[in-house]
């Protein structure tokens, strides 16, 4: 008796702890597909948000989930491979929905990157158009059905090594029955057996509490707030960021509360109003940004993550919550909303103080110009040489200041005056100023080549405009006894990380215009841009000095770049860079 019923206790208890380990195993299993169906939605949640935003700071989030759910995948690859130990029937069938599985994730992936990549590159229109076609939900619900599917095996496996369990259970109250007559022995087998079992207790107790420390150590160390509430709303665990946000000084003070402990009820209500919608969803938030009333009173920006918290059968028992305050960078946003508003309110005060100034001057010099007309034509013979002489430079310095005022209102037009982007031909705009100046350049015999120029989005009117003036400019400032020639090249670049008005990677336009005339010493190569800034007389080169300013505030307003290349006496080549196409928005182009 005394062997049969020790026998008999070690397998019960062998049988009973081999069932226990596939129990562990197997609630090890479900939290992996449960984890891995988080993760599905986190992917899912982050893109969907960079789609409707196009904030960068989803695409961290988004990498991170995929990077989870690819080590999900594997997880649960060899658990289902280790899983066929015991049950080799259904190896075959759990594999080849395991197969079935990364086939769908490897789907879906490529929908969300290529979803995001139209974002980037196309806009929201065609990025929306791949996801709401329906084959990214088809697969979402083909992913959940698999994963039900693997769940329901699971735990049908779970109950029946319960019921295993229960068998085993009875066949060993049987025998100790049996055995009343040994009970002595009985009680100090079952006597070892429950100090085994604390001894395991003790140690799964341990190691849950260091990993509780762990966890409490992890989470004080970060600055945002971090908490923990059960369905009820009470603290389970948080850290001291949000300690010191409620005003509590230890967690004794937190765990079991509710907000409505720490916040006046309107603002408690709503938290837990947020929070109930969250666990009823099941849908988690991300990056949420308000303004929240801190327990001393103090307003504040907040950016918060909401996420529900699932036991191992899916149930939403809680709700989990990252929160960090964003109040200083939320100042300096209106700081610098502010600074752009004020400068913008200053350009245009400046651009239409330029605009009326040079009309009022206009009305006096047209005065001058016509009373000087009549003197020369009806005392021209009474005013003497010498009156002449200053009657022709008073006449030639009107003329003068006419052309001045006309370039000051030119420069202030270029933003006053700008007309929408739109695709533009600019060989076709270079041909027509060359046959504007078609006059010129017989006089002069020069020689205009004009190579091979793509269609860019921009104002007709100021490339018009810029083209005219860099192509006047290389006619005019020509060595003597030398005919002009003029090249007017472009070519298309990419990678244009370094341009304002291009998004990165994309394709800009450099426009040259090349020379063989005077030149100039590039020591002075800033000062040709600035308003009246001249490097030769006017009795050498006719001007005002305003033409290249105005260059440069059309490929500013352009988002682009303009510079020169040149040596004193060997010519010179003038370089505009310019974005193919423009991401400046009309809401924005009126702010600049």
């Amino acid at each position: 008796m005394l062997a049969t019923v020790a026998v008999i206790t070690y397998h019960s208890t062998g049988s009973l702890e081999d069932t226990a380990e596939w129990d562990s195993r197997s609630h090890e299993f479900l939290n992996e597909l449960s984890a891995f169906e988080l993760h599905v939605m986190e992917a899912d949640s982050a893109a969907r948000g960079y789609l409707l935003g196009a904030d960068d700071q989803y695409i961290p989030a988004y990498a991170n989930a995929r990077e989870q759910l690819v080590q999900d995948m594997q997880t649960i690859q060899e658990s289902v491979a280790h899983n066929q130990s015991e049950q080799e029937g259904t190896r075959a069938t759990e594999m080849s929905l395991v197969e079935s599985l990364r086939t769908l994730l490897s789907k879906k992936t490529a929908i969300l990157k290529a979803a995001i990549a139209a974002r980037q590159e196309h806009g929201l229109d065609t990025a929306a158009q791949m996801i709401g076609d329906g084959q990214d939900e088809e697969i979402t619900k083909s992913i959940r059905g698999i994963l039900d599917q693997l769940q329901s095996g699971e735990k049908s496996r779970l109950k029946d090594r319960s019921n295993l369990s229960a068998a085993i259970g009875r066949s060993s109250i049987a025998v100790v029955l049996m055995a009343t007559v040994l009970s002595a022995v009985i009680l100090t087998l079952a006597t070892l057996l429950i100090l085994r079992d604390i001894a395991v207790r003790r140690r799964a107790e341990e190691a849950l509490a260091e990993e509780h420390n762990l966890l409490r150590s992890v989470m004080d160390a970060m600055p945002e707030q971090v908490f923990v509430t059960d369905r009820d709303g009470r603290f389970i665990i948080d850290n001291i960021s949000h300690r010191r946000f409620v005003g509590a000084k230890g967690s004794s003070e937190v765990e079991g509360k509710t907000a409505g402990d720490f916040f006046p009820p309107t603002i408690a209500q709503d938290m837990i109003k947020d929070n109930t919608v969250i666990m009823e969803s099941g849908l988690p938030v991300l990056n949420q940004e308000d303004l929240v009333v801190r327990a001393s009173g103090q307003v504040i920006w907040m950016a918060t993550t909401k996420v529900p918290l699932l036991d191992v059968d899916g149930v939403c028992i809680g709700i989990v919550c990252v929160s960090s305050d964003i109040s200083i960078r939320k100042e300096a946003e209106e700081r610098l909303r502010l600074a752009a508003e004020q400068l913008r309110r200053s350009n245009l005060e400046l651009l239409e103080f330029a605009s009326v100034a040079s009309h009022d001057l206009q009305e006096p010099l047209r005065k001058i110009q016509a009373f000087g007309d009549r003197l020369k034509v009806k005392c021209s013979a009474s005013l003497g040489e010498n009156g002449r002489d200053y009657l022709e430079r008073m006449q030639d310095a009107a003329r003068r200041m006419q052309i001045l005022l006309h370039d000051l209102l030119t420069l202030s037009r270029v933003t006053s005056k700008a007309q929408p982007f739109e695709p533009v031909d600019l060989r076709k705009i270079v041909e027509d100023v060359v046959s504007d100046l078609e006059v010129r350049i017989e006089q002069t015999g020069a020689r205009v080549e004009i190579g091979r120029l793509p269609t860019i989005e921009a104002d007709p009117a100021q490339m018009r405009q810029l083209l005219q003036n860099l192509i006047s400019n290389a006619l005019k400032f020509q060595r003597a006894e030398v005919k002009p020639e003029v090249i007017i090249s472009a070519k298309v670049l990419d990678n244009a990380d370094s341009l304002a008005g291009s998004m990165p990677g994309a394709e800009i336009c450099q426009i040259q215009v090349r020379d063989n005339g005077i030149g100039f010493d590039e020591r002075y190569l800033e000062r040709i841009f600035q308003v009246f800034q001249r490097l030769h007389s006017r009795s050498e080169f006719e001007g005002t000095g305003i033409g290249l300013a105005v260059c440069r505030k059309i490929t500013d307003r352009h988002m682009g770049t303009i510079s020169a290349k040149s040596t004193e006496g060997d010519g010179a080549t003038f370089i505009v860079t310019l974005p193919v196409k423009q991401r400046m928005s009309e809401s924005n182009e009126e702010a600049w």
